[in-house]
């Protein structure tokens, strides 16, 4: 049976506005696709840190279904934990959950139990086969070109691929015909000349409503039941009761439903009428509180959640919409809402301290910065030349260590030189040629190196297939991509992997990113608070604002976030400083 599955976007990261696809063979370059079975098999680690009975370290271990892995953050299939940039999770009906490494199911969909890329693979009835167009779609067990070929039969006597006579032809049952001059006769599924019989009756079934057409002209919007609205000329009166609506015009009044040319009345006489959630209220008599109408009493018109007090209130503070009453003098509302008395508390997200002096917070804990270290709300032993990575500190001077986006890798494990350790996001990569790393704004995934494969963006395309041009994918059969190329131009890198010549003994480029068009075939870059810097020779000149940069070649140039801040390298190495809260000091301090 073949097998067409939607797949579902996943919201993993914050992110990341990335590519996705709607169908098997249809290339969308706006999301991110990801297998339609992974959402069964997410799970970060339980914030209780307990696994099976016994307390574990989240800096240090994940837990999935009562079993400890040793790693943090990951993600788990059935009782298996894995790296979302480094394999994927399928299953399909009953059977428990498979991993296939090496595809990213950030990129990747199932093909029954086994994952695939569908920028460069097809899934045609449990089988996993290579594109050989860019929009090449299933015809039974074999893929087809829809543009030259058509998919002719049924799925229980079989299907074959024909080669499309023209453009006009359609298919008829296991054969094809030309629609100017012939019909598909639906009683024996065969081509008929148009003037047969059996052709009016065919056409006949085109004709009916579309159900899927919208209840509301366009620009309008629904209006209680049945009734729709223009909103720039035009109210809606629903009745909170029957939900039915009616439309009316601005010189009219809505009350409670009814629409009426006078003020709203009660047995009090008119009154002005205004909206509370699905309520109306009369302003003059009652106060509205986060969608609940309470009885006006002079002086409270002000809001703390649904209850209304005043600023003459004495001993009352507001905090997160809480209304606290009996307050000492002196007290504050904290960050989280909340309620301390500074001078001799200290609050830490939800839990409050007595305020020791010197002490400061790290997560829901106090700490000495002159002693210890905070890093991502875990605190550590100041020793030596400390420094973060995640959740962990570690001594940057010994040369042991390598920090990937927060994870902490110890090269004397690994068996390698702090010279040839890079990383592919929070990855270590192998030493040698073995892997390639594919960035974008926010994501680098790792790809086994392929021949006739190269990065564009955080894909890893069949160059034969796909064209690049500044980060979005073209196919190779689409007009008008000859300049579109697959020529390496300058390579994002993180700070860390940056070599120690490059960055600190040659003059390098640090601004940020305010514009960025299209000059011909060139990249012009507006950049702002630019500065030229040989950190060597503590050299810092600031350079005139806005700074006008171009890079050669468009299409092969990495894509730029306006807003983000980048360090820019004369060997061809751009990296992305955004995440720094101080790029210049970060990069002081590598040199």
């Amino acid at each position: 049976m073949e097998r067409n599955t939607m797949n579902t976007p996943l919201r993993m990261f914050v992110l990341l506005t990335l590519p996705c696809y709607s169908a098997h063979g249809q290339f969308n370059p706006f999301g991110i696709p990801v297998s339609v079975h992974a959402g069964k098999f997410y799970g970060m680690s339980p914030r209780d840190h307990i696994c099976g009975g016994v307390n574990y370290r989240s800096l240090d271990f994940t837990c999935c279904e009562g079993v400890r892995h040793k790693g943090a953050g990951l993600s788990c299939c059935g009782k298996r934990a894995f790296s979302l940039t480094q394999a994927s999770c399928c299953t399909y009906s009953l059977e428990p959950g498979q991993l296939t490494l090496n595809v990213s199911q950030l990129v990747s969909d199932c093909c029954g139990l086994r994952a695939y890329d569908p920028l460069n693979q097809l899934c045609c009835d449990s089988r996993i086969l290579n594109r050989t167009q860019p929009h090449a779609k299933c015809c039974g067990k074999e893929p087809y070109d829809e543009d030259n070929q058509l998919c002719c039969g049924n799925i229980i006597e079989g299907r074959k691929v024909l080669a499309k006579m023209s453009s006009h032809h359609r298919c008829c049952g296991d054969h094809q015909f030309n629609q100017q001059s012939h019909c598909c006769c639906s009683e024996t599924l065969s081509p008929e000349p148009l003037n047969a019989s059996c052709c009016a009756s065919s056409s006949s079934n085109y004709r009916g409503n579309d159900a899927s057409s919208p209840n509301c002209m366009p620009g309008e919007r629904p209006c209680g039941r049945g009734a729709c609205f223009n909103p720039t000329t035009e109210g809606c009166c629903e009745n909170p009761t029957s939900l039915q609506g009616k439309r009316y015009l601005r010189h009219q009044t809505c009350c409670e439903g009814i629409l009426s040319r006078n003020p709203c009345k009660t047995a009090q006489g008119p009154y002005n009428v205004a909206s509370c959630g699905s309520q109306v209220y009369n302003p003059d008599i009652n106060i509205c509180c986060a969608g609940q109408i309470s009885h006006r009493v002079l002086g409270k018109n002000l809001c703390c959640g649904k209850t209304p007090y005043a600023v003459e209130d004495r001993r009352v503070l507001c905090c997160n919409q809480t209304l606290h009453r009996g307050v000492e003098a002196g007290h504050q509302c904290s960050p989280g809402g909340h309620l301390y008395l500074p001078s001799r508390e200290i609050v830490c997200e939800s839990r409050v301290h007595l305020n020791n002096p010197g002490k400061h917070c790290c997560g829901e804990e106090t700490y000495n910065p002159q002693d210890e270290i905070c890093c991502n709300g875990h605190k550590h032993r100041r020793l030596g030349n400390m420094s973060c990575c995640g959740g962990k500190a570690y001594d940057t001077s010994s040369g042991q260590m390598k920090c990937c986006a927060g994870t902490l890798y110890d090269l004397q494990v690994q068996g390698r030189l702090t010279e040839d350790a890079q990383c592919c996001g929070n990855i270590l990569m192998e030493a040698g040629s073995t892997q390639t790393c594919c960035s974008a704004p926010g994501l680098d995934l790792l790809y086994p190196t392929q021949s006739g494969f190269t990065c564009c963006g955080h894909r890893y395309p069949n160059s034969s297939l796909w064209s690049c041009c500044a980060g979005v994918l073209h196919p190779r059969s689409e007009r008008n991509t000859t300049s579109m190329n697959m020529i390496p131009g300058p390579r994002l890198l993180p700070l860390g992997d940056l070599k120690t010549e490059d960055l600190c003994y040659t003059e390098v480029l640090l601004g940020t990113v305010e514009s960025v068009s299209m000059k011909m075939n060139e990249r012009s870059i507006v950049m702002v608070n630019a500065m030229s810097l040989l950190a060597s020779r503590g050299n810092v000149s600031t350079l005139p604002s806005p700074l006008y940069h171009t890079l050669p070649d468009h299409c092969s140039s990495p894509e730029l976030v306006p807003g983000n801040t980048y360090i820019w390298v004369k060997t061809g190495f751009i990296s992305d400083l955004s995440d720094h809260s101080s790029p210049l000091h970060s990069i002081l301090s590598r040199c």
